[in-house]
This record gives C-alpha cells, sequence and structure tokens, in this order.
C-alpha cells in the first residue's frame, strides 16, 4: 500500500510493541518495507533507529554481559552462567506488579533447584540510595537463596541500557551458550515454565 496517511498511522503504532514487546525476527522482518516504500520522514528515521537499537537483544543474539553487583558487593555478569540456561526476573522496590511476582517465580525457581543447568537469579534496577530497601525486600520475601544483583547506579544503568528496561517487571532468558531466548519472556505464572522445559528437551 502506497497510502502515506496510512504509512504515518501505522507506524504511529510501531513505537508500542518495542516497548512491550521488543523485536524479533518476524517483526524485524517489516524494516526492509518501511525503508523502501515509507516516504522519508522524522518518524520513519524514528522507527528505523528503533529497529536497530532493539537488534541486539533479538532472539539468537550473543546476550550482553555489562557488571552487576550482589548484595555483598560482589561483581557478577551473566558471562559466568554459560552452560547453564539463566533466567533473569528484573525488578524494583517500588514495583508492586513485581513484587507480587516474586513468589510464584520463587517457587518455580525451586522446583528446578536439582537441575545443575538451570540458574535464577534477580537483578534490581533501583538507584544506588535504595540500596537498603532492596535489602529489606530480599529478606522479607525470602530470596536470599537466590543470586540477587542490584544495579548499583545513581542513573539509568549499562544493564537498563543494554536490555531496553522501560518497564517492569521483566523477564529474560538466555541460553547455555549466552544467547537470547527471550528478553520478554512470560512472568512464572503465565508461560515462563512451558518455556524452560522445552528448552531443557532440547
Amino acid at each position: 500500500c502506497n497510502n502515506e496517511a496510512l504509512h504515518i498511522a501505522y507506524m504511529k503504532k510501531l513505537k508500542f510493541p518495542f516497548r512491550n514487546s521488543g523485536c524479533d525476527e518476524d517483526f524485524y522482518a517489516i524494516r526492509p518495507y518501511i525503508e523502501k516504500n515509507v516516504k522519508e520522514s522524522k518518524l520513519k528515521s524514528e522507527i528505523i533507529a528503533l529497529f536497530d537499537l532493539y537488534r541486539n537483544i533479538m532472539p539468537g543474539e550473543k546476550a550482553p554481559t555489562p557488571v552487576l553487583k550482589d548484595i555483598n558487593g560482589n561483581e557478577h555478569t551473566f558471562a559466568e552462567f554459560k552452560g547453564k540456561i539463566l533466567v533473569i526476573d528484573v525488578w524494583a522496590t517500588w514495583c508492586s506488579s513485581c513484587l507480587k511476582g516474586f513468589e510464584a517465580y520463587k517457587q518455580l525457581s525451586e522446583k528446578y533447584k536439582e537441575q545443575p543447568d538451570i540458574a535464577f537469579i534477580t537483578v534490581s534496577v533501583d538507584r544506588k540510595d535504595a540500596f537498603e530497601s532492596v535489602k529489606a525486600v530480599i529478606e522479607r520475601r525470602g530470596l536470599k537463596g537466590l543470586l540477587n544483583l542490584v544495579t548499583d547506579c545513581e542513573a539509568e544503568s549499562q544493564f537498563e541500557s543494554d536490555y531496553h528496561i522501560s518497564g517492569i517487571p521483566r523477564y529474560i532468558i538466555i541460553d547455555k551458550e549466552g544467547k537470547i531466548v527471550t528478553a520478554y519472556a512470560p512472568s512464572a505464572n503465565a508461560g515462563m515454565e512451558e518455556m524452560i522445559n522445552n528448552l531443557l528437551d532440547q
């Protein structure tokens, strides 16, 4: 379709899928059409830039491995989990939906505690001045059995930038080779277990 008004209306709506579900191969496949058929504009440039920005966390891409700290101040990166399926719960103390989701996430991690090739962790994106609150939530919610990481920053962290964390809770799954399975996984009570089982069966 070469209708310019329809192109503009469609392009405006394209911003929302990036924020809510990122970009997979099927979604990325429309980029060449936009580049070839849509008239040049600021909006078009913005959408093309979003495709390029989110490409680094598409399924199959090598997962970014920014440095994070545990609650004792020890540094970690996702690279140390190579050989394991890595399941990540991204949260913050001010996010009520995140806190509500902890129980299901914790219960799911318990189901796999005897599995040596899978790890469940949490990453708090709270700012540095909320560190004591983060520790209190971890204690109160019974999360001490998991590795709990923090971004330890006063502004947007490298982790948030790398994974385009614009809303939480977010769940990320990385495969044994350190590649992204999905940076927008379902929650522990909405399909995560099935996704994990499919990976373990491969």
